[in-house]
Order: structure tokens, then sequence, then C-alpha cells
């Protein structure tokens, strides 16, 4: 860990555009908004537009299977950006192992309704 040589100043200039990028949790800009609107749109098309029953069910199907990835997409971007903040501020403070950790632990998900897929410092 010693070999280290993080400048917390411009780490977090990137993380904070990133962030921006992610977008807000109600989804009004970046990757949520445009996530949201990904679902509302093809929630409208299947509802109001499709003429269909196949193509209706189809729009909901793509939907169904979409959806996972793209709240996947979201979280661990999250994740990244706060094991990465957390590390970078471990780091300054001269907590190398609790960096190393945070570090480990960017990116990862862990089911907050299971104690046994907690991360180690919680």
């Amino acid at each position: 860990m010693s070999a280290w040589n993080i400048q917390p100043g411009p780490v977090g200039a990137v993380l904070a555009a990133v962030n921006g990028h992610l977008g807000d949790q109600e989804g009004t800009s970046g990757l949520t908004g445009h996530v949201r609107d990904l679902g509302d749109a093809v929630v409208a098309a299947s509802e109001t537009c499709a003429d269909s029953l196949p193509v209706s069910i189809a729009l909901n199907g793509f939907l169904e299977h979409c959806s996972p990835d793209c709240r996947s997409m979201i979280e661990k971007t999250a994740s990244a950006i706060t094991g990465c903040s957390d590390a970078t501020n471990h780091y300054r403070d001269g907590a190398l192992d609790m960096a190393a950790e945070a570090q480990a632990n960017a990116g990862v998900l862990f089911d907050p309704n299971d104690p046994n897929d907690l991360p180690p410092n919680l």
C-alpha cells in the first residue's frame, strides 16, 4: 500500500464528474434519468402506441429483460464512486488498510437484506 501516490483533489474532481454523469436518485438527470426515460417511453409505447397485443407483450418483455441490467449499471457505478471516494479519504487520513478494503469493495454490490452478504466493515 505504501506505493500508492494518490492526489485527493484531482480524484475528487473526477468522481464529481462521474457522479454528474450518473445522475440523481430521482432520475432527473444523467444515466438515472435516461433509464427512467427509457422505461417511461417503453411503457407509453406499449400502452398507448402499440395497436397490437403481441407488440405490447414484446415491449413489456424488453423492459423486463433490460431493467435489471440498467439497475445494475447504476448500482455498480454508485458503488464504484463511493468505494473510490472512501479509499481516497482513508488514504489521505493514513488509514491504508481501510483504504485497501474500500478499494476492494468498490463496484461490489452487497445485498443489504442478507446479513451474510454485507461489506466486512458493517
